[in-house]
């Protein structure tokens, strides 16, 4: 019997790509403008995944709707201008990625972030080539699986034998709904204790998938 075909997918922003320090400083340069106290990096963070709307609430308490919608708009325009200023790759990203490439492994790349910021950090790491899915190719998001299942499909790759890596638990939903395996991150944006998320795998280091594939 032919061997299945398997991939291993990534969440791009908390799992292969720190975007939170480049928040991280777009935050602080909209708190000393206002003239306030920097936050730290862990306060951003925790929110990145989230969107900008909900990193601002928690980084800037009690503002209101008007200020917020103003702070909104400096921020993603100011993503804009610095988005590939610094990528920041998390350690061990690069070597995991030429492991699979020397295994024979495809991956690809399904995430929340709209195609308007991904497209040029991608352009800038190299991946054009990567399968890559946005929020605008799919009817819905994660954790629905739809995006999963046409990245795999691209790759002629069977889910049953596939992985779905992530740093959130709707990653981890996203795997279970598409009938993929699923990898926990210990690094990232996670809201909540990733080891109880249910996953099939939980790694300290993107080293560490290997042996989980």
């Amino acid at each position: 019997m032919q061997e299945k075909n398997k991939a291993a997918v990534f969440d791009l922003d908390g799992t292969l790509l720190d975007s939170g320090i480049t928040f991280h400083r777009i935050v602080n340069e909209l708190k000393n403008k206002l003239g306030q106290s920097e936050v730290d990096y862990e306060l951003v963070r925790k929110y990145s995944s989230r969107g900008a709307s909900l990193i601002l609430k928690n980084c800037f308490p009690n503002i209101d709707e008007k200020l917020l919608k103003k702070l909104r708009n400096d921020f993603l325009k100011r993503y804009e201008e610095i988005i590939v200023d610094n990528l920041v790759l998390y350690e061990g990203v690069e070597v995991m990625l030429e492991n699979l490439q020397a295994k024979g492994i495809k991956w690809g790349i399904v995430t929340n972030k709209s195609q308007k910021y991904t497209h040029p950090i991608v352009e800038k790491l190299g991946w054009l080539s990567v399968p890559l899915i946005c929020p605008e190719d799919v009817a819905v998001a994660k954790p629905d699986p739809e995006g999963l299942l046409k990245v795999l499909k691209k790759l002629e790759c069977d889910p049953k034998v596939s992985f779905y890596i992530g740093d959130h638990e709707r990653d981890i939903e996203t795997g279970i709904n598409a009938g993929t395996k699923t990898v926990s991150c210990s690094w990232g944006y996670y809201e909540s204790d990733p080891k109880s998320w249910n996953a099939n795998f939980f790694i300290d280091s993107p080293l560490e998938l290997i042996r989980c594939l």
